[in-house]
């Protein structure tokens, strides 16, 4: 069984490079060629909510399918989905159109949410394997994937124009072809039954599911880490270009803070999180807390825009620290049973805190400037982040 792991665990990471590889490539160029097809900046905003509804919406129902029925099967669901929409993207250039592809890229990303990497958690678990170094491999490989993903996307867009999601394509193809050929399920699911009424079974899976959660204080405090942190992400996502421009950096400099994010981020899922656990947590995030307050405040005060750049970048990384611990802990304490239900519904509660952080930056970008709008974000997940983490080290 641990030669099928490790053969499942290798297939696997080779397949998330494929596909993040391919999913990257309009990213740094997105804008841009949305533009081209016609649509304004505010379709473009409307474009992406659609895509966040989609996920919402999709995501914890996907979970439980996944936890019903094989995790293997969802996941090429998911990326038949994904291939679907690229191909929407080539041919279309109505914004209806562009709006349905992006809803079903939606759908997609909810399907592939706790499927095969669910699957390998569970097998890691069983055979007493690393899950920390497995979880910290994939989210490196995504990274470097994305990297070089943005890079060759927006040198060859500017060539071949749309036709780049045709490399999109070929290389989901590959990954979907090494996936069916290679990777074997090998967990024992014993919800998998052929004679049951499917929508009782999904009843049931979600009150077993949400029962778990209600015990294991681990599991909602790690929930709970992730809906915080989303206050930091999406100021950090949606406001960066914006942040640097109003201190008066060049915008054609842009791309080497975007690589250095990427490389902070492989840095972070670096860290050895389960012998930070061991430690005395208590100390460490009483520094944390200090750094992240010190940094709050240099922020808004410094005018050097080097000291600045360090600065934010030292945010990047700890709250980076900071979804990792939430991620390697949900994957520890969860049960086999209810493992693709139950990150679904971490995912979508980090979504919903998502939109709301939006919403609520949006207004305060009405009355006050971007900078002190990302340090409200930046405080309000520095302070309950550690708050929580706190109440874990207690709880346990």
């Amino acid at each position: 069984m641990k030669k099928q792991i490790k053969n499942n665990e290798f297939i696997y990471y080779f397949s998330i490079f494929l596909i993040s590889l391919g999913v990257a490539l309009p990213h740094s160029v997105l804008t841009v060629l949305l533009i081209k097809k016609g649509l304004s900046l505010s379709s473009i905003m409307v474009v992406q909510a659609i895509y966040s509804l989609a996920v919402l919406v999709g995501e914890y129902p996907s979970g439980l399918i996944a936890d019903m029925f094989s995790k293997k099967a969802v996941f090429i669901i998911s990326k038949f989905l994904l291939l679907i929409m690229f191909l929407a993207v080539i041919y279309f250039n109505n914004v209806i159109y562009i709006a349905i592809a992006w809803f079903i890229y939606g759908i997609s990303s909810a399907l592939d949410s706790g499927t095969l990497d669910a699957e390998l958690i569970n097998d890691l678990k069983i055979e007493n394997l690393g899950v920390e170094k497995f979880i910290g491999t994939t989210n490196k490989l995504s990274f470097v994937a994305e990297l070089i993903g943005s890079t060759i996307g927006s040198f060859i867009f500017y060539r071949i124009g749309v036709s780049f999601y045709w490399l999109s394509i070929i290389l989901t193809l590959l990954a979907v072809f090494i996936t069916v050929v290679g990777f074997k399920e090998v967990t024992i699911n014993h919800l998998k039954k052929k004679t049951y009424n499917f929508w009782i079974e999904m009843i049931n899976q979600s009150k077993e599911g949400l029962k778990e959660v209600r015990k294991k204080s681990t599991l909602k405090l790690m929930i709970a880490l992730t809906f915080v942190g989303q206050f930091f992400f999406q100021a950090h996502f949606q406001l960066w270009q914006a942040l640097l421009l109003y201190k008066g950096l060049d915008k054609k400099n842009f791309y080497i803070i975007y690589i250095l994010f990427q490389l902070l981020s492989v840095a972070a899922y670096s860290v050895p999180i389960k012998k930070l656990l061991s430690i005395n947590l208590n100390k460490i995030f009483c520094f944390v807390f200090i750094a992240l307050m010190s940094c709050l405040f240099c922020l808004l005060e410094n005018k050097n825009n080097i000291i600045f750049i360090f600065i934010y970048l030292t945010f990047v990384f700890i709250f980076t620290i900071f979804n990792y611990f939430s991620d390697y802990l949900f994957a520890k304490k969860v049960s086999y049973e209810h493992i693709s239900s139950l990150t679904s519904l971490k995912s979508s509660c980090g979504r919903i805190a998502s939109i709301l952080a939006m919403l609520e930056s949006s207004i305060l970008l009405q009355h006050i400037s971007v900078l002190n709008t990302v340090m409200i974000n930046f405080g309000f997940a520095a302070i309950l982040s550690v708050i929580i983490v706190f109440k874990f080290k207690k709880s346990s």
